[in-house]
């Protein structure tokens, strides 16, 4: 297993800095293989930690997870009836497969697609929805409890490390 620190943009606030620094971040960890990424939600070189930052880093993390993906060549995908079905100049949006499929590919949760009226009426609509997404699941959220056997597990390791930490790490390292 590989765990990459790819997060933590030196941006003091989630603006484009911290966009750009955590997106490209994550990418390059993941191109290398990593297994896991961490640093999502904080700032300033890991010294402010952001609710905001950190549901926004999880929409980085649906990008760069849906690039990696790359594109399927089956033949659900390619829909090569479809386009023998529609020609050239047709159009696809009123197709059975179209929007059957349509469905399942990555689409943003708040990346700002508004037409630029909306937009201007309320730009920091992206931002304030982050946040109030971050306030719900701490309110809300009710994870399921660990499998009762990895718990007493976990229980074990715990209680082996603080009766005898040298012996438990050189064990550990061996493994």
């Amino acid at each position: 297993p590989l765990s990459m620190g790819a997060y933590a943009t030196g941006a003091k606030r989630s603006d484009w800095q911290a966009g750009l620094e955590n997106g490209l971040s994550s990418f390059m960890a993941s191109v290398a293989g990593s297994d896991m990424l961490l640093g999502a939600g904080l700032l300033h070189g890991s010294r402010i930690w952001s609710y905001e930052q950190m549901i926004l880093d999880t929409e980085i993390d649906g990008i760069v997870k849906a690039m990696l993906r790359g594109i399927p060549t089956d033949d659900v995908s390619l829909a090569l009836e479809a386009i023998e079905e529609v020609g050239p100049g047709g159009e696809y949006l009123t197709l059975p497969h179209t929007r059957t499929h349509m469905r399942g590919l990555w689409q943003t949760k708040y990346l700002d697609r508004r037409p630029y009226g909306q937009w201007a009426a309320d730009p920091d609509k992206p931002h304030r929805e982050a946040l109030e997404r971050a306030r719900t699941l701490l309110k809300d959220h009710r994870p399921e409890p660990l499998d009762p056997a990895l718990d007493v597990e976990l229980d074990r390791l715990i209680e082996a490390h603080a009766a005898d930490p040298a012996t438990f790490l050189t064990a550990a390292a061996r493994s």
